[in-house]
């Protein structure tokens, strides 16, 4: 006997009324999105509120039911006018928040109108130069004159001798050539191997930033070393920029009896290799970190001899790759390894200092601020024994004097001339800025052991330059403060060309030239790549402007051994193309002579050319560094140039520009 249930078939009346009631209980689900979603242009789950919505915490509505309204042309166009509005005004808004916050804080990147950046064009037949660094821009918008000497230095094309020098840059983008492989340049083991060492003692630690890391990339080179036919075109090109910066570093005497070659011979040598190395490894279409480390240390060594438009012009073409390599992201947000971050970080801040540095030589200044806007952590203080490959994480920062000290000294100074220039005429926020730089790098340098060479010349080369850091800034301070209307009655040359000035400008140079320290002499290649120009410069208006007093003669002893150690021949200057900032010392030092030959009522003999001599009280009478053809010159057309820049020129403008050099060893 089967007995009935109370449940409910499915057709039953009981049923129906319970599947209407829980329908009408919950509402239709909509067929559009909600209002937020649809202006946003995103995906909405159409729930009720959606769950964009929700996370958004913004209120969720929905369009009515029915069919959908059109928008009018009209009413789209006056919609995203409104918004367009809005967003102008909010971005003006951010934007005048950020300038007040950047006048509160040296430490943001922002060009003041006084101190902004001047254009100039010298127009030579169908070529021309551009200056934008404001030191030498001031000199040659002032005066029309000094574009004829710059004219005069371009030589025609006849003029170039059919000799290759080692120090010309063009040669980098070389094609390959089939009958001379790159491994043919390769020197002898003995001599790769004393160059090697040279390398790691001498000359790692101050061409710019540490590069490598010495205990894998001594294995790179040795590789090469032991067999240069089976190495790689990247291996080889590191090995030909190591060999050409170590011989650099030579005296030239010394090259003979260590490497048993001439040494313009030899740098040729190790200059082709390279060249065919990037050329075989096509290297702009595949560059390498390998690769891009070779080009940084010969772009580096290069510059000792030729500090001309072509290096500043391959720099950036360095930076271009680096670019492409992702150096410019620090490694941490590309998944790399830490050995891996660690060492791009090295090469991408070598690359920015240098670049910050090589335009100064030609007058062209780098306004790209990525001392300050990149991204990319700065390198450890570490050593190389402290990071390998296989490590999976950072090893702690040292405290104490490292091989990465130096360098970060000169990160240091470099972004400190960037935000210097940034606060113009504000001399609290200047003398913060010096101040906290100051304090940066003495905490880098306080176990610093002067007994040990590379710690001695880390210690001096940084307090030479935080000396002359402050020297340059205060002076371009005291005009910028000069220029307002209530100091508008002061004299031209009250606030710089002062004897205190002088002494300080005469002690700063004094020291990059006389430094005899015995256990220094092996970094003494290193002062020729960075030339004071810009102390160098205000002693050349110094003594425009007052061709007598008491610093005088010990002046005219510092700019003598200054051009003649610094200025190159003529012939070698037309083969590579130097700077054209020698051409405007030498014109600033003929107006100088001639000043002082008049002051001092004596001459000589030789049509103007004339030194005067720390030991004489006159003019006399010796060689200046300068061709027969650059005294003509001033003798003739030139005798036109110095008549009218001292009358027309504005001294007191060519202080105004003095560009802050990014990092140097003096």
């Amino acid at each position: 006997m089967v007995m009935a249930t109370d449940t409910p078939s499915s057709g039953s009346p009981r049923s129906e009324q319970e599947t209407e009631t829980q329908t009408l209980s919950t509402p239709p689900r909509p067929c559009r999105s909600c209002h937020s979603c649809n202006s946003k242009k995103i995906r909405c789950d159409k729930r009720s509120p959606c769950s964009a919505c929700t996370r958004a915490a913004r209120p969720c509505t929905y369009p009515p039911a029915g069919p959908r309204i059109r928008r009018t042309k009209k009413s789209i166009m006056a919609d995203m006018a409104v918004r367009i509005a809005g967003l102008e005004k909010d971005l003006s808004h951010r934007r005048q928040g950020k300038e007040i916050s950047r006048e509160k804080s040296p430490s943001r990147s922002l060009r003041s109108p006084s101190s902004a950046r001047r254009d100039v064009l010298v127009q030579d037949g169908n070529s021309s130069q551009y200056f934008n660094e404001i030191i030498m821009s001031r000199v040659i918008e002032e005066d029309k004159n000094v574009q004829t000497v710059l004219q005069f230095r371009q030589m025609p094309d006849s003029a170039y001798p059919h000799t290759i020098y080692p120090f010309n840059a063009l040669g980098i983008l070389s094609l390959p050539c089939p009958s001379t492989p790159p491994a043919t340049f390769h020197p002898s083991k003995p001599a790769a191997v004393t160059l090697w060492n040279l390398y790691i003692d001498g000359v790692e630690n101050f061409i710019g930033l540490k590069l490598l890391h010495v205990p894998t990339d001594e294995v790179k080179v040795f590789s090469v070393v032991d067999d240069p036919r089976s190495a790689s075109y990247e291996d080889l090109a590191l090995n030909y920029a190591i060999y050409f910066s170590s011989a650099i570093s030579l005296d030239d005497s010394a090259v003979p009896s260590t490497l048993g070659v001439d040494k313009q011979m030899f740098l040729l040598q190790c200059k082709t290799g390279l060249e065919q190395a990037a050329a075989y490894g096509n290297f702009l279409n595949r560059p390498t970190t390998t690769g891009l480390k070779a080009l940084a240390i010969y772009f580096s060594a290069l510059r000792i001899h030729n500090r001309g438009k072509g290096v500043w012009i391959l720099n950036g073409l360095a930076i271009r790759i680096a670019q492409s390599l992702g150096l410019h992201r620090d490694g941490t947000h590309l998944s790399l390894s830490p050995f891996a971050a660690e060492t791009r970080r090295r090469l991408w801040w070598h690359l920015l200092c240098r670049d910050s540095r090589a335009g100064e030589d030609y007058g062209l200044e780098n306004t790209s601020n990525l001392l300050l806007t990149s991204d990319v952590r700065l390198p450890l203080n570490i050593d190389d024994t402290d990071l390998s490959p296989e490590m999976e994480r950072m090893p702690v920062e040292k405290k104490g004097f490292t091989a990465m000290t130096f360098s970060l000294v000169n990160i240091e100074l470099g972004k400190a001339m960037q935000r210097i220039a940034a606060v113009a005429s504000n001399e609290t926020s200047r003398t913060q800025i010096i101040q906290e730089t100051k304090a940066r790098i003495d905490a880098l340098l306080v176990h610093c052991n002067p007994v040990i060479p590379q710690q001695r010349m880390a210690l001096l080369c940084s307090q030479f330059l935080l000396r002359k850091l402050d020297f340059i800034t205060r002076l371009h301070r005291i005009f910028l403060q000069r220029r307002s209307p209530s100091s508008a009655s002061q004299a031209p040359t009250a606030d710089f060309a002062t004897e205190a000035n002088l002494f300080e400008a005469l002690q700063i140079l004094e020291t990059s030239l006389h430094r005899n320290d015995a256990l220094l002499q092996k970094y003494a290649w290193a002062t020729k790549a960075y030339p004071q120009y810009h102390v160098w410069m205000y002693v050349l208006w110094h003594l425009c402007v007052r061709p007598e007093g008491p610093g005088v003669e010990r002046a005219w002893a510092v700019v003598d051994a200054l051009f003649t150690r610094e200025i190159y021949d003529e012939e070698e200057e037309g083969s590579i193309g130097a700077g054209s900032k020698s051409a405007v010392l030498k014109a600033l030092r003929a107006k100088a002579l001639t000043l002082r030959k008049s002051a001092s009522g004596a001459g000589c003999q030789d049509g103007g050319n004339a030194i005067v001599g720390p030991s004489h009280g006159g003019v006399e009478c010796q060689g200046t560094g300068l061709s027969e053809q650059t005294v003509e010159s001033a003798s003739s057309e030139g005798q036109n140039f110095i008549a009218d820049l001292d009358g027309d020129l504005d001294w007191e403008a060519l202080i105004q520009g003095f560009q802050f050099d990014a990092p140097e060893v003096f």
